[in-house]
């Protein structure tokens, strides 16, 4: 049993109560249409929500899921107008080639569409027959701007299927953004990536990409190096985003072809480059991707991810450093290096002072868990340059299982926390951080009391063994006063030490975010909490009637 739900946002002329008719019906939608697959009854209603109109479409238990896109195909014929067309179909098993190839017929049939986005994330029954009619029914639609498609785990489409969809993507000249995910699709190798080079060649009006080949592990150096000298030709490019992570056949060599081509888009504004688990790039390509870097001067956004490639070491490190000092137009960095073991302070300290320099970042997310020769000199760097940094408005450190690092770490990362007074977001990581206690912790909760215009909080101190009631406490003090809070996550898994009497602590002052929408709070594995404990927790998020999610663990009996 599938539920079909569409919603159409934009003007309405004249909004309209339809009945729940399930009989064929002219819809008139002006130009935003969403189809979403969930799991409900029959039905077909034409409603009215927050000024736009939202079609509901459900499925006949008895009905598979490609007879439900066959009628639901007909619904989105007979919308005029359409721009942009929203389906999402993740998870639906049963969908088949032979519903790909109906809802095709219809899509022909949008001449005015200029945004589709379409998710058959594991629909795995999908092959590259499916991908093949899909094609066929976009390749038509020459007004299209924008375009998304998800086929996550469908790994029954192979370089065939990349090879007809190229086809397609020739024929879109007009295309200004698109989006791929073929994460999972394990049948693709480089020869795939190479038809998707002849077709990303001629987009030439292309603004923005985003190619997500992610656990494809049959990739290699050249299927980079065919994406990479696509990118040569699209001059325009302001934003990209590439995930090759655990495809651990590339190397320095396809790293290094793809830095070559970067530097010349000097219009970029965004870059996004996920190889975690390629466990053979090295220091040598990561220079050279730095001295690409520092190039691109009109850079807003950048986010590099090479966790788990544990040949990096700080001198990769220092280079991309000395990348950041030129780019002054940074608004974000994310610099994800975990598990890179032979990083230590001195690749911190080169970090932390080259951020300083970026006065106008606004986000940073600094991931060195697992980095374990790091102390708490590397902390004292990263809270030096936030002492600079006041505009900053998000902020995530992951400093897991980094066991040198102790009280007097965190002593010091609170003399820049404090300073931060628009920070609207804070992410902090010291998960397995063994030699943190209670002073530590109360350090860092009074700074946070000071960030009163914090909206989202997540502090993980798991299996930190001397973090007792007392931490808890100076954590709860500190929440008294963030009245603004949405999102709270606290992890305090295998604190041995803490009772029910912390829980009692953070339950008073939960009372106060009457602000919280969501909160995640994790006491696994702390022997001296018992269910009274957990149900005062829970009784009092149950009474803020503006929280309508929130997890506990355990779970309160």
């Amino acid at each position: 049993m599938l539920s079909k739900v569409a919603s159409q946002q934009g003007k309405e002329e004249d909004s309209q109560t339809a009945s729940s008719q399930t009989n064929k019906k002219m819809i008139c939608l002006n130009s935003h249409l969403e189809i979403v697959l969930t799991s409900e009854t029959l039905g077909l209603q034409l409603c009215k929500r927050k000024n736009a109109p939202q079609v509901k479409f459900w499925g006949k238990r008895e009905e598979t899921s490609d007879e439900i896109l066959k009628r639901l195909t007909e619904v989105v014929k007979s919308v005029k107008g359409v721009r942009k067309l929203v389906i999402d179909c993740q998870d639906s098993e049963s969908i088949t080639d032979q519903g790909l190839k109906i809802l095709s017929s219809g899509l022909q049939r949008l001449t005015c569409l200029q945004s589709i986005g379409l998710n058959f994330a594991g629909c795995r029954k999908i092959t590259d027959q499916g991908l093949k009619s899909l094609g066929d029914g976009l390749k038509s639609l020459t007004c299209l701007q924008s375009i998304s498609l998800n086929f996550e785990g469908c790994d029954k489409i192979t370089d065939q299927g990349l090879q007809s969809f190229s086809e397609m993507l020739q024929r879109l000249t007009c295309l200004q953004s698109i989006s791929l995910n073929f994460e999972r699709c394990n049948e693709i190798t480089d020869q795939g990536l190479k038809s998707i080079n002849g077709g990303l060649q001629r987009l030439t009006c292309l603004k923005s990409i985003s190619l997500n080949f992610r656990k494809c592990n049959e990739i290699t150096d050249q299927g980079l190096k065919s994406i990479s000298k696509s990118l040569q030709r699209v001059t325009d490019l302001q934003s990209i985003s590439l995930r090759f992570a655990a495809c651990n056949k590339i190397t320095d060599q396809g790293l290094d072809s793809l830095s070559d081509s970067l530097e010349r888009l000097t219009s970029l504004k965004s870059i996004s480059l996920h190889f975690a688990a390629c466990k053979d790039i090295t220091d040598q390509s990561v220079n050279s991707l730095s001295d690409s870097l520092q190039r691109l001067t009109s850079l807003r956004s950048l986010s590099l991810d090479f966790e788990l490639c544990d040949q990096i070491t700080d001198r990769g490190v220092n280079n991309v450093s000395e990348s950041l000092q030129g780019l002054t137009s940074l608004l974000s960095v994310g610099l994800n290096f975990l598990a890179c073991d032979d990083i230590t302070d001195e690749g911190v300290t080169s970090v932390s002072e080259s951020l300083q320099r970026l006065t106008s970042l606004h986000s940073i997310s600094l991931n060195l868990g697992r980095c374990v020769q790091i102390t708490d000199e590397g902390v004292t760097s990263v809270s030096e340059s936030l002492q600079r940094l006041t505009s900053l408005q998000s902020i995530s450190l992951n400093f897991k299982q980094c066991r040198k690092i102790t009280d007097q770490g965190l002593n010091r990362l609170s003399v820049g926390l404090q300073r931060l007074t628009s920070l609207l977001s804070i992410n902090l990581d010291f998960e397995r951080c063994n030699d943190i206690t209670d002073q530590g912790v109360k350090s860092v909760s009074k700074s946070l009391q000071r960030l009163t215009s914090l909206q989202s909080m997540t502090l993980h101190f798991a299996v930190c063994y001397h973090i007792t009631d007392q931490g808890l406490k100076s954590v709860s003090e500190s929440l008294q006063r963030l009245t603004d809070l949405q999102f709270l996550s606290l992890n305090f898994v295998g604190s041995l030490e803490i009772t029910d009497q912390g829980l009692n602590s953070l339950s008073e002052s939960l009372r106060s975010l009457t602000s919280l929408r969501f909160a995640s709070l994790h006491f696994a594995g702390c022997k001296d909490i018992t269910g009274q404990g957990l149900k005062s927790l829970k009784e009092s998020l149950q009474k803020l009637s503006c929280l309508p999610n929130f997890v506990i663990f355990p779970l309160p009996l």
